[in-house]
């Protein structure tokens, strides 16, 4: 004879649902950190790109023995620079230009220690002066990229 085995394992929909619903819930309550979370992640991407593209303006000029122009624009959240080679402070249709890099969405420039919003990195590295480019994110936090003038050294506070 066979016997008749009934399977009960599994299980049932109120189960899953209550499941699904705690799995939800859980998801809505991290969200605001994941944000948070995003928002600092993108502003240290953008300090160390914006760190990153300095020392590489401040390389080529020491490298080819010329001044590289490095600009910032707070107004279209942009970045450059380009190499001097006539010395005249302004880009002539034959000099090299990098990519204009913009600022990830939610990371401002917040504002900066220069007289203008153009550096110029001698051909030994150095800047004429020294000052900070701020960087914010959505909530408010900040990070400084430095501009020591004497030696041209680029560090992040």
């Amino acid at each position: 004879m066979m016997k008749n085995i009934e399977n009960n394992r599994g299980f049932t929909l109120t189960e899953l649902m209550i499941v699904i619903s705690i799995i939800g819930l859980l998801a809505i309550l991290t969200l605001p950190g994941y944000n948070k979370f995003m928002a600092n992640w993108r502003l240290n991407g953008d300090t160390q790109e914006l760190a990153t593209a300095l020392r590489t303006a401040r390389s080529t000029a020491v490298m080819k023995n010329i001044d590289v122009v490095f600009e910032f624009d707070p107004d279209t959240q942009t970045y450059s620079y380009f190499e001097d080679e006539d010395g005249s402070g302004s880009r002539g249709s034959d000099e090299y230009l990098s990519a204009i890099h913009e600022m990830s969405p939610d990371v401002r420039i917040a504002g900066h220690t220069f007289s203008g919003t153009v550096l110029t990195f001698g051909g030994k590295g150095n800047t004429r002066e020294s000052g900070s480019i701020t960087l914010r994110n959505v909530h408010n936090k900040i990070k400084d990229v430095v501009i020591f003038g004497g030696t041209g050294n680029i560090t992040i506070d």
